[in-house]
């Protein structure tokens, strides 16, 4: 110890008090307990708190043990200092903590190590931050399945545009009067279209109807079936005086099916068909023969067999078609057939018109439903633009009373109909009628009604 000449007792070398015979105010025992604490905490790992001020401003740092300062200064009390039990930690080397260190504050905080240079964040935490932002960015199954989308959406759009082009080509017909319409063989599940094909030469002109063919389009047993009736059936046509005595239904109101069209138009086809055959049709198309150039064309002509005498026997329509086309004399004639050849669109017409060759009409009635099939079955294995071509040549050519409606359906339909199963049909069957003569001297068929129903109801709605 040193004595000073005033006889007060400084601390020595060992930190050791002399007496002092002044008592030492507030003051100077907390500045000199500050000192002791200051050189004893030197040593030791310091917290990060908030800094505390005593009562009279003063500022002592952030130091955990001093946040009690303010009532120990108050009561002129010493500040509490560390328990004996407490044990010393190792203070940081070079600002950074030891890799237990790292540890341990990372195990208080939940197993995430905290950088505390970086400022604090308030709100939401880094962890969740960031897995709303990964959300956000959107994972790659996402971003695929919104690609995909956007296709399908892309392609949906560009087939109403194909739709609406294909619909806005078609010629479109009220449906005039109709006297006619209680036929009993009629099902939902079955749509009935009456296709008219005619050797018309001009668009206004009403001739006769050489091909009558019902399209019966069953959804529900998918199956598609084509019926030809003959052309020289001998009909009666309803509540049409056509011999002109002033009444209906007699023996001068009947004539061939054929020359119903001429007389009254679709209307009337549709209606001595349903009077005569007991079948419902309200739907027709009707299309002129030399429009089917134009389509089997657009599907690069069909694959027919040919014999030598119907090669011979189509030099004649050829020779017409020659004519109304402009075609040099001569043009598309065949000297020998064979099995798959492949016809174009004038020669496939002439094939399909001629008459004078085989079994005459019956023959005839085959031989434009083997076109008709083979013209679907071209079309449902062409490419796309092909079957485009083929659909505007289609739509471009024909006359219909359906609505735009019905066609908009219908077209979505075709993919699945063109898979159905397809059967062909002639009215009458070789058992149902009989060569007979009409009032005019013709020679007609004289049909059995009765039978001819009778299969119709079996091979379309059975």
């Amino acid at each position: 110890m040193n004595n000073t000449p005033n006889g007060r007792r400084t601390p020595d070398s060992t930190g050791g008090a002399a007496s002092n015979t002044h008592p030492k105010d507030s003051y100077e025992l907390a500045y000199e307990e500050q000192l002791r604490k200051f050189t004893e905490l030197d040593s030791v790992e310091a917290t990060q708190p908030v800094p505390v001020k005593n009562v009279m401003g003063r500022n002592y740092g952030q130091h955990p043990n001093l946040q009690n300062r303010e009532s120990t200064q108050e009561e002129g009390e010493r500040p509490p200092s560390r328990s004996q039990g407490q044990k010393k930690k190792r203070p940081p080397q070079n600002g950074k903590g030891t890799k237990n260190s790292k540890k341990k504050k990372a195990h208080k905080n939940g197993g995430v190590h905290i950088n505390r240079d970086e400022p604090l964040q308030f709100g939401m935490s880094s962890g969740k931050k960031q897995r709303e932002e990964t959300l956000k960015k959107g994972s790659p199954i996402k971003k695929a399945l919104l690609i995909v989308f956007i296709i399908i959406l892309v392609l949906v759009l560009l087939l109403q545009l194909l739709i609406l082009r294909y619909i806005t080509k078609i010629t479109y017909e009220n449906t005039g009067t109709r006297y006619f319409t209680t036929a009993s063989l009629k099902s939902d599940d079955i749509l009935n279209v009456l296709l008219i094909g005619s050797d018309t030469r001009e668009s206004e002109e009403r001739g006769r109807t050489d091909t009558v063919i019902l399209l019966s389009i069953d959804k529900k047993n998918k199956r598609t079936t084509m019926t030809s009736f003959m052309r020289d059936c001998y009909v009666t046509l309803p509540d049409y005086d056509l011999d002109g005595d002033g009444s209906c239904y007699g023996a001068g109101d009947k004539c061939k099916l054929n020359a119903a069209y001429v007389y009254g138009g679709p209307e009337l086809l549709m209606d001595t068909i349903e009077y005569n055959f007991d079948v419902a049709v309200d739907k027709y198309i009707y299309i002129d023969f030399f429009s089917f150039i134009d389509i089997i064309d657009a599907v690069g002509g069909l694959e027919l067999d040919v014999t030598d005498e119907e090669a011979v026997g189509m030099q004649d329509p050829i020779r017409e078609q020659n004519r109304y086309l402009g075609n040099t004399y001569g043009t598309d004639y065949m000297d020998k057939g064979g099995r798959n050849i492949l016809l174009n669109g004038n020669q496939s017409l002439g094939y399909a018109r001629l008459r004078y060759v085989g079994n005459a009409d019956f023959q005839r009635t085959e031989r434009q439903r083997t076109v008709i099939s083979k013209l679907i079955e071209k079309a449902k294995n062409s490419g796309i633009f092909t079957l485009d071509k083929f659909a505007v040549a289609v739509c471009s050519h024909i006359k219909t009373n359906m609505s735009k409606w019905d066609i908009y359906k219908l077209i979505y339909r075709v993919p699945f109909i063109l898979k159905y199963e397809t059967k062909q049909l002639r009215i009458p069957g070789d058992d149902e009628f009989s060569y007979g003569t009409a009032w005019d001297g013709s020679s007609v068929l004289e049909v059995n009604f009765d039978s001819a129903i009778e299969t119709i109801n079996r091979e379309i709605y059975e």
